[in-house]
């Protein structure tokens, strides 16, 4: 089944800003209104976005009906998550009952929405776009990034620092595919549920944020021995952010490196995708190349 893919927008577009995880400070939010209104798109956001939770920006019932009305409003084209952080995961099963909308639109998050990204491709085929729209972080350059990727101003996305992590990734070869995955904790927590990452033939996306060397190596191995890197055709790093050990040194790269040199398909590093002030926005389930060796480089189609 070939992936229903977003239109990009245009001025006068109105898009949906929920916060179906975590909790965004109020002042956030208006800073991504800002942003987005600068951009001359259309706002509509809930007036009850934030309430009363132990952990996430609203109760789940709120969130939910958030989500489902930002999915099915005819006259929003994307979808704008205000953060990561938790609760998505706790909201798919719901998913799993709604009919999807005859058109598909934009759905911009990461981290913890990693999941969602999961489920809209495997369950109704849409891709997805991600991004962070964390405005009160991110650097310029990737602010202009997210905004080029929403507007198809530039299309395909080319990343061209693609860093070989194995011998195979070294080899010159042309890899045509789609990226899927996200944030690593996120694709192991998927291992057992309905919304299980489906890597087959597929180039799996994996980064991280304030984890261990130990534990990045761990849920690394769960994923191996679970099956998911089989079928797949090649592994991206993003970053991995922070993770120092108590005494300030790293184990990331070591074990990043180790784990690339067990696995039997290419393995590359791309560096500004994941939870860096540099944050580049990547197509998920869009038809892309990776190309190996001399003059490497990925290309991620938006439509």
């Amino acid at each position: 089944m070939q992936n229903k893919l977003w239109q990009p927008l245009k001025p006068g577009d109105e898009v949906d800003v929920i916060a179906p995880a975590g909790r965004p400070y109020p002042g956030h939010l208006t800073q991504i209104i800002e942003v987005l209104t600068a951009w001359q798109l259309r706002v509509n956001m809930p007036d009850d976005i934030l309430g009363d939770d132990l952990l996430c920006a609203n109760s789940d019932a709120m969130r939910l009906r958030h989500l489902q009305a930002a999915l099915m409003n005819p006259k929003s084209k994307a979808i704008i998550c205000a953060r990561g952080g938790y609760g998505m995961t706790r909201l798919l099963p719901a998913l799993f009952n709604m009919q999807p909308p005859a058109q598909p639109k934009l759905v911009v998050g990461m981290s913890d929405l990693t999941s969602l990204a999961i489920f809209l491709e495997q369950q109704w085929g849409w891709a997805s776009l991600h991004a962070a729209m964390s405005v009160w972080r991110l650097e310029p350059v990737s602010i202009t990034a997210i905004k080029q990727a929403l507007f198809a101003e530039t299309n395909p996305i080319k990343f061209t620092q693609v860093e070989p992590i194995n011998q195979l990734a070294k080899e010159n070869r042309l890899i045509n595919s789609s990226v899927a995955g996200g944030n690593l904790c996120l694709v192991q927590a998927g291992l057992g549920t309905a919304w299980q990452l489906n890597a087959q033939d597929k180039i799996i996306l994996l980064e991280e944020v304030h984890e261990r060397g130990y534990r990045v190596d761990r849920m690394l191995e769960h994923l191996h021995q679970a099956g998911i890197f089989t079928q797949a055709k090649a592994v991206i790093f993003g970053d991995f952010i922070g993770g120092e050990e108590p005494n300030g040194t790293s184990l990331i790269q070591p074990v990043l490196q180790r784990f690339a040199e067990r696995l039997p398909i290419p393995v590359v590093h791309i560096k500004g995708i994941g939870h860096g002030n540099i944050n580049y926005p990547i197509p998920l389930g869009t038809p892309s190349q990776l190309q190996l060796g001399i003059n490497s480089h990925l290309l991620c189609q938006i439509n």
